[in-house]
């Protein structure tokens, strides 16, 4: 009989501890799910189906770099690609150099104002804009980013210089049909004018799970304009001193020919 009660007494123990461990272990997995969610399938990636190019692109860019342009652009922005449904929740993301954004006043996109220095800050991190959301502004979230160093590549600039970038919504979607506006930098003194004007979107699209921080499910940009459909603006007396060169050969800038004439 003393046996028999030792042995049920052992049971007890074992079944105790089996459950404990169990109990430990759901709560590891239960902590882990958040965590694993906090990234998206890498099976998702970015595509590179925006442009955002001035109205009067009659050239191609050389490979890789953005089209030139004057201020204010005439610009229009759309979808590439076949079989895709529209681009929706599309940002605009532009870079300025130090020079313009120290003069900054301003944004205005057709006639009114939409963008301010405040809307702009300076770039601390190898690539922008940032992969997770922020629900201050309604910004999403990226899984399409763009190395900083390649950016200053594009504008002319130094490893060293200061650039500043600003994430602004544009409209609610895109298709393959051009949608045209006027952008136009504001600025309270005469500068050597800098902007890279670059676009991000969401294309739905079904990954194998959602994304989502803290339990909290989004749907970050996954579409985006590369470097050769983007624009570049710059000063107006830059570009016109430009129109008798096919391109810059220390930037590597590519033009296009400016319609706009002289008055």
């Amino acid at each position: 009989m003393f046996i028999c009660n030792k042995n049920e007494k052992l049971s007890g123990r074992k079944m105790r501890r089996l459950l404990a461990l169990s109990f430990t272990l759901l709560v590891l997995m239960l902590v882990a799910i958040p965590i694993a969610n906090a990234s998206c399938n890498p099976s998702c990636g970015c595509r590179h189906i925006i442009k955002v190019i001035p109205v009067d692109s009659t050239s191609p860019t050389k490979r890789g770099e953005p089209i030139i342009t004057g201020n204010p652009a005439n610009l229009m922005i759309f979808r590439t690609g076949r079989g895709l449904g529209s681009v929706k929740n599309v940002w605009l993301l532009i870079v300025l150099n130090e020079p313009t954004f120290n003069a900054l006043v301003q944004i205005n996109m057709n006639g009114s104002k939409f963008m301010e220095p405040s809307d702009f800050i300076e770039v601390t991190t190898r690539k922008i804009p940032p992969t997770t959301p922020d629900p201050t502004t309604g910004y999403p979230g990226s899984l399409c980013t763009y190395n900083v160093a390649a950016i200053k590549d594009k504008m002319n600039e130094t490893e060293t210089s200061k650039i500043y970038y600003g994430l602004k919504f544009l409209v609610n979607q895109i298709s393959t049909r051009p949608t045209n506006f006027t952008l136009e930098i504001v600025l309270n003194s005469t500068v050597s004018l800098k902007a890279l004007v670059l676009a991000l979107g969401r294309l739905d699209v079904y990954c194998g799970h959602e994304c989502g921080v803290n339990c909290i499910r989004y749907e970050p940009f996954n579409a985006c304009s590369s470097f050769s459909k983007s624009t570049f603006m710059i000063s107006e007396a830059t570009t016109i001193a430009l129109a008798t060169a096919p391109f810059l050969g220390a930037g590597g800038f590519y033009l296009i020919r400016y319609k706009k004439k002289l008055k």
